[in-house]
């Protein structure tokens, strides 16, 4: 079984938006970074940004397995 990759984005806390490259002022930001979105101005922090994707990434990824899961198996009993 193959599940294609999914591609996760870093949304600002506050309103949701996607960070640009314009939001990150160095292309890799660090532990503790604040990064300030250019559609509310808020700062948020990196780690926090990061978290959420992760958790959102991982929630999405299940579902998909979820889905991938039931296919294969309404195939064996065919």
């Amino acid at each position: 079984m193959e599940i294609e990759p999914i591609h996760v984005v870093l949304r600002c806390l506050f309103c949701d938006a996607a960070f640009t490259d314009k939001d990150v002022e160095k292309k890799e930001p660090e532990s503790g970074d604040l990064i300030t979105c250019a559609a509310c101005g808020q700062g948020s922090d990196y780690d926090s940004i990061l978290e959420v994707a992760k958790e959102k990434g991982a929630a999405e990824m299940k579902e998909i397995v979820k889905k991938k899961f039931a296919e294969e198996f309404k195939k064996l009993f065919k």
